[in-house]
């Protein structure tokens, strides 16, 4: 009984919080960005939370249970694409954008804009349809529901909440999730470490794989896992949304540093948590590692911590890219390319819309991926394809030309999704998407001359013109 109550109460604090949010909501740079107001504290919180996701309790934590030590490879790609943001990040919140599109045109063109849309609300929607599937887990644990009941449950929650309060609830809720999230690991790291008897115990109990380099994924095998979440990391709009959210500049520069120092430590817990749990119970689904230590090992009063800490990450990361594609689809495409005249009440009334369509569509989306670990590779993979490189060019590369984002972004995107659904291939999907969006990207800009469209100025470091706009 205390699980479903720890759950409720958790549950029902969470839409309250959105409901409070949704009073400070009167514009829709309110509603997308908080009205640029982030302090640092909730920023910190705020990119910890929204970075950390399923994809960390249940798929990181998963390839923790099956390869050990080879998880590591996941993290470190994360960690790697964070510290670019970290250099970034100025520049970034200077740039006082609301999307990834947006940077693609203002570097590149309107063309870049709206081709890069597709691929992040692909990747986004199917990222929130795996957090919604990841909530079912914790319900079917803790009060015996159907999975699919469970993930109903979820959507809803989610999409009320983020419905109500856009930026300024998903910023906020974050906070807490992450304090929560926090504790939880911490209390339940060291225990399941004494009770699996730490290294000696690991040692006798876990496969010889897990102490290898690569987990026994292999080189190719543990770099195809490190890729997607790095390609991800680095140009994730989820994260950018809430640069473009602080404060200032400096502010921005300051909330990356310390989000990528709290979220080593996170992914230092969960890695241990998760051996732990093969070590204890070596016949469970993967995708249950940390729940299981939650249901099976912990006592109730700190088994609820931990639940709650684990649907809490996995609810801030679901609102964060729910918010995230509803904002491509009205600001880049309605928008920019349908009605440049609309007015500021209708923007939040059609993101508001967006919100419950496409938690709709990831709610079914939901139903097609055995796994959590498989759905979000597959996520990753779209989204570093199709933007990544054209991304990364923008702030680091001049010789980059809008032919060669276009370029990039088409066969990226069109490469990862015929390898991934159209052909059986023991080659990694990234290798394929990301090899061809990295050669379109490179080749065809070094082909080509730029385009009148193209501002490369805007993307230089300290520039003086942004600091200017944004002071």
């Amino acid at each position: 009984m205390i699980y479903q109550i720890g759950l409720g109460v958790y549950l029902i604090i969470m839409v309250l919080i959105g409901y409070f949010a949704s009073k400070g909501v009167k514009t829709s740079d309110d509603y997308l960005v908080a009205g640029r107001n982030l302090s640092l504290p909730v920023l910190i919180g705020t990119l910890t939370a929204g970075w950390l996701g399923a994809g960390t309790v249940v798929g990181y934590a998963s390839l923790g249970y099956s390869s050990g030590f080879g998880a590591i490879w996941w993290a470190v790609g994360g960690l790697l694409g964070a510290f670019i943001i970290v250099l970034i990040a100025s520049r970034l919140r200077n740039l006082a954008q609301y999307t990834v599109p947006d940077i693609l045109e203002l570097r590149y063109s309107p063309l870049a804009r709206i081709l890069g849309a597709v691929p992040v609300i692909l990747a986004f929607t199917a990222i929130v349809g795996y957090q919604m599937k990841a909530v079912g887990y914790v319900l079917e644990a803790v009060i015996n529901i159907d999975a699919r009941t469970g993930l109903a449950i979820g959507a809803v929650v989610v999409v009320l909440y983020t419905v109500m309060g856009g930026m300024i609830s998903v910023a906020y809720t974050d906070v807490a999730q992450y304090v929560l999230l926090f504790i939880g690991l911490l209390v339940a790291a060291p225990i399941a470490y004494n009770a699996s008897g730490g290294l000696p115990g690991w040692s006798n109990s876990l496969p010889s794989t897990h102490f290898e380099f690569t987990g026994g994924m292999g080189f190719f095998g543990a770099l195809a896992v490190l890729l997607p979440f790095f390609m991800l990391a680095t140009v994730d709009q989820n994260l950018y949304q809430r640069m473009f959210s602080a404060r200032n500049s400096s502010t921005a520069k300051k909330g990356a540093i310390f989000a990528l120092i709290g979220a080593a430590f996170i992914m230092g817990m969960v890695l241990v948590i998760s051996m732990s749990s093969r070590s204890l119970f070596s016949d469970i689904k993967p995708d249950m590692a940390v729940y299981t230590i939650a249901t099976d090992l912990l006592n109730p009063f700190l088994g609820t911590i931990l639940l709650v800490a684990i649907l809490s990450v996995i609810m801030s990361t679901s609102d964060s890219y729910l918010l995230s594609p509803a904002t491509n689809i009205v600001r880049d495409i309605y928008l920019r390319f349908i009605n440049k005249d609309c007015d500021d009440l209708k923007i939040l009334k059609l993101t508001r819309l967006w919100v419950v369509i496409l938690g709709v569509l990831a709610f079914s989306g939901a139903m097609w991926f055995e796994t959590v670990l498989a759905y979000a590779m597959v996520a990753y993979t779209i989204y570093g394809a199709g933007v990544f490189f054209p991304i990364v060019s923008a702030f680091f590369w001049k010789r980059a030309t809008n032919a060669g984002a276009i370029s990039s972004i088409i066969g990226g995107t069109i490469f990862t999704i015929i390898w991934e659904f159209f052909v059986q291939s023991d080659i990694p999907t990234i290798y394929v998407g990301g090899g061809a969006s990295l050669v379109l990207m490179i080749v065809v800009s070094l082909l080509t001359i730029r385009s009148g469209s193209e501002k490369i100025d805007l993307f230089e470091k300290d520039n003086d013109q942004l600091k200017n706009k944004t002071a």
